[in-house]
């Protein structure tokens, strides 16, 4: 494939509520959290473009991040519940939109493209409400440009080794690193698996949990292509979720 990989996640933050929706060749979430300003109260999700039939049953492991402290760190979801029992999608962007609603009010949408790799080479670029944000270079997976990051790999951007930074950074991290390990299915025949167990992944999130993903069926057709069009996200946050 010679296009690339595209993602988009939007953010809101109202008095008590936060919303956030992501869309990309895979998936298309979105999330509502309700807080009284210092802690979480509730959480909701809803599915509305996904890879397996059990996505959508990940939604009822949202509310668990109720009394979760409300702060600019994106990551301090995955500290605070298993990320393990939560679609991994869904639980990222319900960190940013409670990092969003820490912030004040307003809004901020991120867009990632990442291009196919053509001889190892592969580019990805963050941008922040259409300002440029970040720039990766990768040359076989390793960060080639900015020099700062140059020998560093993606993958080696965990949550756990992110809390620890400035927040704003951490979060452009987890973004980026999410885009970059995405983009490399787009290489990959998804539709030949017939449940998500077929795939013979570890349990990495609630999907591909024992138990779940044999039951898990391939959504055929569910895969979109933003290479050449208008992208993803380009109408309003579908309605849903918690009032």
């Amino acid at each position: 494939m010679t296009g690339r990989f595209r993602r988009a996640i939007r953010l809101r933050a109202e008095p008590g509520r936060a919303t956030a929706e992501v869309e990309d060749d895979f998936h298309h979430f979105a999330v509502t959290v309700l807080h009284d300003g210092q802690r979480v109260t509730d959480a909701a999700g809803q599915a509305v473009r996904y890879p397996w039939s059990q996505c959508p049953m990940a939604t009822g492991a949202l509310p668990a991040l109720a009394g979760l402290a409300v702060t600019t760190d994106a990551t301090a979801v995955y500290r605070h519940l298993d990320p393990l029992g939560q679609c991994t999608h869904m639980l990222e962007i319900a960190g940013l939109a409670i990092a969003e609603a820490a912030r004040g009010l307003g809004a901020r949408r991120y867009d990632v493209a990442v291009t196919d790799p053509v001889e190892g080479r592969v580019e990805a670029e963050l941008l922040c409400d259409a300002a440029p944000l970040a720039r990766w270079v990768l040359q076989d997976g390793v960060i080639v440009e900015p020099a700062e990051r140059r020998g560093q790999r993606p993958g080696g951007f965990r949550s756990s080794a992110l809390r620890d930074l400035p927040h704003a950074e951490a979060e452009t991290l987890l973004i980026l690193r999410r885009a970059l390990h995405l983009a490399g299915a787009r290489g990959l025949d998804v539709d030949r698996f017939p449940t998500a167990a077929a795939m013979g992944r570890p349990p990495a999130c609630f999907v591909f949990r024992p138990g779940v993903a044999e039951r898990a069926q391939r959504r055929y057709g569910s895969v979109r292509d933003f290479s050449d069009t208008a992208g993803p996200l380009p109408e309003a946050l579908p309605s849903g979720g918690l009032p």
